[in-house]
């Protein structure tokens, strides 16, 4: 079974980890991958302040391990020269997604005719679109995924649904990608939808991935861990070992969840 962690920062000085700052170390990925057999990790730059080249970093480190690390490149999906980036991204950083958190607290613009060169570039170039959205923007962003269904969108962290998932029966609209063949979902950052993070085999945890697993289907979930983050409540084998062991999943399922849609999906 290839087990493939769609969801690390890697970086040297990572500040809000203070005064563990160095957790996100390259080489201490792959000590990790290694001890829990994990053959290749997605890199999700986090281009900030304290680390204004991480896209630059992370695609060092993916072209010095290529067999065990994967680059992504950080764009603004909102500034004007986004378009741009995104077509350069696979050449300049060897980019096989596109990471973005949006920094406006609602995403209408993506549907504005002002972005239209953006999702054109991603079309042409073939990158996927890696999002951080919130519930109260599943509206426009469904509606982007119908728009261009050549883009293969995947979403962080279970969609952002939180410690205290909508009761509705389509988990406050998340379940609307069960129906939309090129959108995903990252089964990741367990630690943020348990109310006790330290603990991996927290049933609140379980019983939200088990919803989320029922109303996507093991062909649309894509495990990762979000370490370092992750790393302040749990190891990273507990980060794996939570779908791997301690969620019922089947074997035909875990292959999907755990590597085979990260595969497909990122070229990978």
């Amino acid at each position: 079974m290839r087990i493939i962690d769609a969801h690390v920062h890697v970086l040297d000085n990572y500040a809000p980890m203070a005064p563990f700052e160095d957790t996100g170390r390259y080489d201490r990925l792959l000590k990790l991958m290694d001890e829990c057999g994990v053959e290749k990790a997605l890199m999700l730059p986090v281009v900030a302040a304290f680390s204004p080249r991480n896209n630059e970093e992370c695609a060092a480190w993916a072209r010095q391990h290529p067999d065990r690390l994967v680059a992504m490149a950080d764009v603004p999906l909102n500034q004007p020269e986004a378009a741009a980036r995104i077509s350069r991204a696979r050449e300049e950083f060897g980019a096989v997604a596109i990471s973005c958190y949006p920094a406006t607290p609602e995403l209408g613009w993506m549907l504005e005719s002002a972005s239209e060169p953006v999702w054109q570039a991603f079309a042409a170039t073939g990158l996927v679109c890696n999002l951080h959205v919130t519930p109260p923007n599943y509206p426009p962003f469904f509606a982007l995924a119908r728009r261009y269904p050549q883009i293969q969108f995947v979403l962080n962290h279970f969609g952002l649904i939180g410690k205290s998932p909508p009761a509705d029966p389509q988990c406050g609209g998340l379940f609307e990608a069960a129906v939309l063949p090129n959108v995903f979902v990252k089964a990741s950052a367990f630690y943020a939808i348990a109310e006790t993070p330290w603990d991996f085999r927290c049933p609140q945890a379980l019983k939200t991935f088990a919803r989320v697993l029922k109303g996507l289907g093991p062909e649309r979930l894509i495990w990762g861990t979000d370490w370092p983050p992750s790393s302040r409540g749990l190891t990273y084998r507990q980060n794996l070992e939570i779908v791997r062991t301690c969620a019922g999943v089947g074997e035909k399922e875990l292959e999907l969840i755990l590597g085979g849609n990260a595969a497909k999906v990122f070229g990978v």
